[in-house]
């Protein structure tokens, strides 16, 4: 344990802190994360955005020499579930890997900033300021979090942007679009008996549902890096008895648009598809609403400073070209990117996506700690 990295053994740390959302809150964690900034002699403020629930704001001042570089690294995780062999808020190191709740999505990439800002602090005045945000809310559909931020002017429009999610340690420079709706299928309840008197709210939306799968699989769209669009079916209900002809029944659905879809397209879209299918159940109705932010899709310029200043961090710590990437995933960094307008805001962290909400979640240990030289790196670039 004497021998790992300090941003491994503070993964481990904050691992062990439970900050499951909407289980728990971010309280333990932002507390424990200010107690250990405080030690290495950096100061930060802290917004309330809930009750219970603030953001961390830590900066190390730079001379003004160039943009500044904020890294914003969400505090909460989606919850443990079931089915783990690991301990989820063990923390437990072994065979290289870092396992728990959050490993993964993000506490190694919060590890990461923190651990580089703190050392920047050791280091003196920067050329530009460094800034690390521990944010809240970002596994919530409102990620109110990060608009508290901005709507603060924490992080503006010239501030260069990473957010350390799972990356693989590739920069993430294109995020898709994510689009979630609430739709609602009302019919006319009958007895089982007599189902030719009453309307099938679990039939009218079972063929909306098919007819947006089918719309979603007929598009032509395919984006060099965010690939086609997507759609899934998170929640189902309807029906209160099996005798019952159900009277209503509603389902929660998951868009991914890339370009050229947009949030307009998108709502369109379903909602004619909507329209067309219920229209397949006589006396059926629904309807159709947004949940959450309409997050359209993202795409960082390849040339961008804070991909230029990435790159050349990456390059003296990694010793070769890093790799483009788009993500399937919506992060802090495509919402700062989304209300703003900043055209420089990316993703860049240490572990892979596909554990991020998995079982038994991890990360590699090796990849934490290149991130954290990484960022170091880039906190003193000119």
């Amino acid at each position: 344990m004497a021998n790992l990295h300090p941003a491994v053994l503070l993964t481990q740390k904050l691992v062990q802190i439970d900050s499951q959302n909407p289980v728990s809150t971010e309280k333990a964690i932002i507390s424990y994360i200010g107690e250990w900034l405080s030690a290495g002699g950096v100061s930060y403020e802290l917004q309330e955005v809930q009750k219970d629930r603030s953001n961390l704001i830590a900066k190390v001042k730079g001379r003004g020499e160039r943009p500044p570089i904020v890294l914003i690294a969400h505090t909460d995780t989606v919850p443990a579930g079931d089915g783990w062999i690991e301990n989820p808020f063990g923390g437990e190191i072994r065979d290289g890997k870092v396992y728990g709740r959050g490993a993964a999505d993000m506490k190694s990439g919060l590890a990461a900033s923190l651990y580089a800002v703190r050392k920047a602090r050791e280091k003196g005045e920067l050329p530009g300021d460094f800034v690390v945000v521990a944010s809240v809310d970002e596994e919530g559909p409102g990620m109110a979090g990060i608009k508290a931020l901005l709507t603060a002017g924490i992080v503006g429009k010239d501030s260069l942007v990473i957010a350390p999610e799972p990356t693989s340690l590739e920069i993430v420079r294109a995020h898709r679009g994510v689009m979630w709706y609430e739709i609602l299928a009302k019919g006319v309840s009958a007895h089982g008996g007599h189902a030719d008197l009453g309307v099938d709210a679990n039939h009218a939306l079972v063929e909306i549902l098919s007819e947006i799968k089918t719309a979603v699989a007929a598009l032509p769209f395919c984006d060099p890096l965010l690939k086609q669009p997507l759609v899934s079916i998170g929640q189902m209900s309807g029906g209160e008895k099996t005798n019952v002809v159900p009277s209503s029944a509603r389902a929660e659905i998951d868009f991914r648009i890339v370009p050229p879809l947009t949030a307009a397209t998108a709502n369109k879209m379903i909602e004619t598809c909507t329209e067309r299918a219920v229209r397949r159940v006589p006396g059926a109705s629904a309807s159709v609403d947004n949940l959450g932010l309409q997050r359209e899709p993202v795409i960082v310029k390849e040339d961008a400073l804070i991909i230029q200043y990435l790159t050349e961090s990456y390059r003296k710590v990694m010793g070769k070209e890093p790799i483009h990437a788009g993500y399937v995933a919506y992060t802090d960094a495509a919402v700062v990117s989304l209300l703003t307008g900043n055209g420089t805001s990316v993703c860049f962290g240490p572990g892979d996506l596909r554990q991020g909400h998995a079982v038994d979640e991890w990360v590699y240990a090796e990849e934490i700690e290149k991130c954290a030289d990484i960022f170091y790196t880039l906190a003193t670039c000119e």
